[in-house]
């Protein structure tokens, strides 16, 4: 499969606390389904995608089928796109959002998170693994970033919209990410539940307790 451009270096700003996330188009984020691959999903990132994970994801529509029960021990391969429920995923595109600009052109406000209540309710409580960047969400302790969101796609300018809370994931960690290795892309394994997070970096409508968090090689 083609190989992913060099993920952006950028994420300093977020880790000092700024007020905005700063999300663009341009990189690609890990694909789920097999290493070595780019993922193709929101704008800048995507995540997985293998059948199997894809069979076993559906939407919260009445009419969609229950998942099955996950058994002992499995770990589910997720897709960005599973994240939306299974109505919204025929609009799902992998292209980031053109950049917003207002009168004020540059030197105009962060773009805005656009907000949206919609969730997959058949992932909560799954043990789920899927890819993405990182931005932190607390100063580093002893040189590791252990609260963060994990996006789909990061870049440059703070005028191209955030991914909306269902394609961002609040992520705690108890091992963390070494805050020099923030700008790379990651794994992140653990129990995925559906809540909101709020921070004054955007919200989160899933947080996911990581039991393991691994660099993702291209």
């Amino acid at each position: 499969m083609e190989r992913a451009p060099i993920l952006p270096r950028l994420l300093v700003s977020a880790l000092l606390g700024a007020t905005a996330l700063s999300f663009a188009a341009g990189q690609p984020a890990p694909k789920a389904g097999s290493a070595g691959a780019a993922a193709r999903a929101p704008a800048r990132a995507s995540a997985p995608g293998t059948a199997a994970a894809k069979s076993r994801a559906s939407g919260v529509r009445a009419k969609t089928p229950a998942r099955p029960r996950q058994k002992p021990g499995e770990v589910l391969d997720l897709d960005w796109r599973e994240l939306l429920p299974a109505n919204e995923r025929a609009h799902y595109s992998a292209a980031a959002p053109p950049p917003e600009h207002g009168p004020l052109g540059e030197g105009g406000p962060p773009a805005l998170q656009k907000q949206t209540t919609t969730v997959n309710a058949d992932l909560a409580n799954l043990t789920v693994r899927m890819p993405g960047f990182v931005v932190p969400l607390s100063p580093p302790r002893d040189g590791m970033v252990k609260e963060f969101f994990l996006v789909p796609y990061i870049g440059e300018c703070i005028h191209v919209p955030p991914p909306p809370p269902n394609q961002m994931v609040y992520v705690t960690s108890t091992s963390g990410i070494p805050a020099n290795a923030i700008h790379e892309a990651y794994w992140v394994t653990g129990k995925m539940r559906i809540e909101t997070r709020k921070t004054k970096l955007g919200t989160a409508a899933y947080v996911l307790s990581a039991g393991k968090v691994e660099l993702y090689q291209y």
